[in-house]
């Protein structure tokens, strides 16, 4: 029996890292959806103010650095593997652009959340941002990461986790 869980994933392992922050992504939304039924029920009440902190702070400074990382640091390097299959480079290319579109319905829900943070009930307006996180770390779960997982030495893999944790000691 493993009472402490799986260890956390350390940048030796950047395709894990960027693993668990999918996992936190999916977290913060399924707390969004709560979120949303628990400001109907409750209104804007300590837990609700500290979910909201807890989830602006990540979509703010987590958030921008795991997009970093792929598309600086991951996206690239695959793009440039002959043997990346080409069926998904298109959608490496797309993932990188839905990249943007997230964080443009991010400063919309963002706004929200301040409200509710200050300690106000505001309406959230979570779609597209819920369904559009889970499509996208589908996608990258689903497809990219697992022919990434089998492409990368062990090089390849510590010179891009070294970059994703200089990226986060530059913050």
């Amino acid at each position: 029996m493993n009472l402490l869980g799986e260890p956390a994933p350390t940048f030796d392992d950047p395709l894990g890292l960027l693993r668990a922050c999918h996992e936190r992504i999916l977290g913060h939304c399924l707390t969004l959806e709560r979120l949303a039924e628990h400001l109907t029920q409750c209104g804007a009440d300590s837990e609700a103010r500290q979910a909201a902190t807890r989830i602006r702070r990540y979509f703010l400074l987590a958030a921008p650095q795991h997009h970093a990382d792929e598309e600086e640091d991951l996206f690239p390097w695959l793009l440039q593997q002959p043997e990346f299959p080409v069926v998904l480079r298109t959608s490496v290319k797309n993932l990188a652009a839905q990249h943007r579109q997230l964080e443009e319905q991010w400063q919309r829900l963002d706004r929200d959340l301040a409200v509710v943070e200050a300690g106000r009930v505001h309406p959230l307006g979570l779609e597209p941002f819920i369904s559009m996180n889970r499509t996208h770390v589908a996608m990258e779960n689903g497809e990219i990461f697992p022919i990434a997982e089998g492409m990368l030495d062990t090089g390849k893999r510590a010179s891009i986790g070294a970059t994703m944790a200089r990226r986060r000691q530059a913050q």
